[in-house]
């Protein structure tokens, strides 16, 4: 009853008043008159509380989001399958679903209840325009009187789950030089010397030899298991990602966003070509994915975030060891950089470099100037195939550069 009093809206508040002036005013004057309309007004409002407060009502909902994991930039719908019944439940809801400000902030709406039983499903979209994890909801649903004297506020605690990951570009074909030009043809051997779950199984593909079929683990899972040491296994794709704070430009607009952006277009191109794509940054391990995998890569790209720390001891000596292709997204900001991550991937069979503009990035030129420009430069003279790039560049465009200058290292 007490949380229902602290319910009434203005109007039922303003009753409330008028009615105890206008009871007083009548018994100080001795009308009758006055007493009697005080007292109905007074009188109003204090019935919509007991009914309200007595009412057996209940209200059930349900949230569905399709799709839950979307890149940034998709439309995302929203479902709410609302239902209810009892006594007091008939008339309008007002809804108010809670969103972060990320998605648009919260979203209200009505819908109208006819009978003591009642269904009713609402929907509405969002486009989230940043990468992260999110959660939608609580759900709230204010109840009121049919005059609009109060508005009892009932809110759910279920929350769901959104992943909004990074915006993935097409990045065209596989170029040939070294990294192959169609799925199947970037295959290496890599022996007895291989890594070790190299001699592990995998589930079967439709072109697989049957004569690789690994018959014990068929058996034992009830599905086609194929050896990995027999297939020539695919080559492995390292992607590391720089996410020092003090070489990036900070802002949705900057470059740690391109990068990230960057990042996850790579691993999804080389992911959607049969590539084993591994993702490394500056604070945390290596993730290795199969090719049916990339899930996991993106939704880690959609929770990165820029780190504190300092130095170009970047990584581990031994994390970006591969025997396929290093793709390294950095800064010019930090020349010293290069040093460390040459040292870690000289056993790379290709190694790839985009070099982000940090300095002028705002000023939306193409192709990167000063630091960006020298580190490039420096890069390939040390066997990379490295692209420099500025604020005006699209990740598509500087990829399609970066294949330019390595079918020139392959030339050579």
């Amino acid at each position: 009853m007490r949380e229902t009093l602290g319910a009434l809206t203005s109007r039922g508040r303003a009753f409330v008043a008028a009615g105890v002036t206008v009871l007083l005013g009548g018994i100080v004057l001795g009308l009758d008159v006055l007493v009697q309309i005080g007292a109905l007004a007074l009188a109003l409002p204090l019935l919509a509380v007991l009914a309200v407060a007595h009412s057996r009502s209940t209200v059930g909902a349900a949230r569905e989001v399709s799709p839950a994991r979307v890149p940034a930039g998709t439309d995302v719908e929203v479902s709410l399958d609302l239902s209810g019944g009892g006594r007091g439940t008939s008339g309008t809801l007002l809804l108010e679903d809670r969103l972060p400000d990320a998605l648009g902030g919260d979203r209200r709406f009505a819908v109208d209840t006819i009978g003591t039983r009642w269904h009713c499903p609402a929907r509405y979209k969002l486009v989230p325009r940043r990468r992260g994890f999110y959660a939608l909801g609580p759900l709230s649903v204010r109840v009121g009187d049919p005059f609009g004297f109060l508005s009892v506020r009932k809110t759910f605690h279920t929350t769901t789950p959104l992943v909004v990951t990074p915006t993935v570009h097409p990045l065209g074909r596989l170029w040939a030089g070294g990294v192959g030009a169609e799925q199947g043809e970037h295959r290496v051997r890599l022996g007895s010397t291989g890594r070790a779950d190299d001699t592990s199984v995998r589930e079967y593909r439709v072109g697989d030899d049957l004569r690789r079929i690994h018959w014990r683990t068929t058996a034992r899972t009830g599905e086609l298991m194929v050896r990995r040491e027999e297939e020539g296994r695919h080559a492995d794709t390292t992607v590391y990602l720089d996410t020092r704070r003090d070489v990036h430009r900070p802002g949705s607009d900057g470059t740690f966003e391109w990068a990230v952006s960057a990042a996850a277009s790579v691993a999804a191109h080389f992911s959607g070509h049969g590539w084993d794509v591994r993702l490394v940054t500056d604070t945390t391990d290596s993730h290795d994915s199969a090719p049916d995998e990339l899930g996991l890569i993106l939704d880690e790209l959609a929770a990165v975030r820029m780190s504190a720390r300092r130095g170009s001891d970047m990584v581990p000596a031994d994390v970006l060891t591969s025997r396929g292709t290093v793709v390294a997204i950095v800064t010019g900001s930090d020349p010293e950089a290069l040093d460390h991550l040459d040292r870690c991937s000289l056993g790379a069979g290709r190694r790839l470099a985009l070099v982000l503009d940090a300095d002028g990035w705002l000023r939306g030129a193409h192709g990167g100037t000063g630091n960006a420009a020298d580190l490039a430069a420096t890069a390939r003279a040390r066997g990379w195939a490295a692209t420099a790039v500025g604020g005006g560049d699209t990740v598509g465009e500087a990829w399609h550069a970066l294949a330019l200058q390595s079918a020139k290292e392959a030339v050579r």
